[in-house]
């Protein structure tokens, strides 16, 4: 029997290694755009919102709430801070974000209704005022509704003077 000595091993060079590696790389970065592009459908790339919807409402809930104005002012620019962070966190995700009003034509998804939703999470809706009976509105409604405006709410018509819009103003 011959005890030789072992078959000398061959080296792996570095082309070989470098090439492995490339391949690897190219493989993880391909899976890295396929997942970005894909999970790209769950939020549009482009989106509008109906800023002055949303704004609009909550103006006018303020506007019949019976909140006094100082705290109007407070809560209104903390409204509209939180439109402005909600917007800017979309920003920062790479969506782009239209107004509404400046989107004429197109296949632009809306997302008003979400941004509501998220905007209202933070910021509680002001709620109307408990109005009195006697109150302005009341009385338009009693005055319109042909049952006479209650008493001082709106002066007597003057004799003389013309209906349906057809007054004249007085001469000097």
């Amino acid at each position: 029997m011959s005890t030789g000595r072992p078959a000398p091993r061959a080296r792996i060079g570095l082309i070989p290694v470098a090439l492995v590696g490339t391949l690897v790389a190219a493989g993880l970065w391909g899976a890295w755009v396929t997942k970005t592009v894909l999970g790209a459908g769950d939020t549009p790339t482009i989106a509008k919102v109906q800023l002055s919807g949303i704004v609009g409402e909550y103006v006018q809930a303020q506007a019949r709430s019976a909140t006094p104005p100082e705290q109007v002012t407070t809560e209104t620019r903390a409204f509209m801070g939180e439109v402005q962070k909600n917007l800017e966190r979309r920003g920062a995700t790479g969506q782009i974000v239209l107004v509404g009003e400046a989107v004429l034509a197109g296949n632009v998804p809306d997302i008003t209704a979400e941004v509501r939703r998220e905007v209202y999470g933070h910021i509680k809706m002001p709620q109307p005022a408990n109005a009195p009976a006697g109150d302005v509105m009341g009385a338009m409604r009693a005055a319109m509704n042909g049952q006479g405006a209650p008493q001082g709410a709106a002066p007597a018509p003057m004799p003389g003077a013309a209906y349906g819009g057809q007054a004249s103003a007085p001469v000097n």
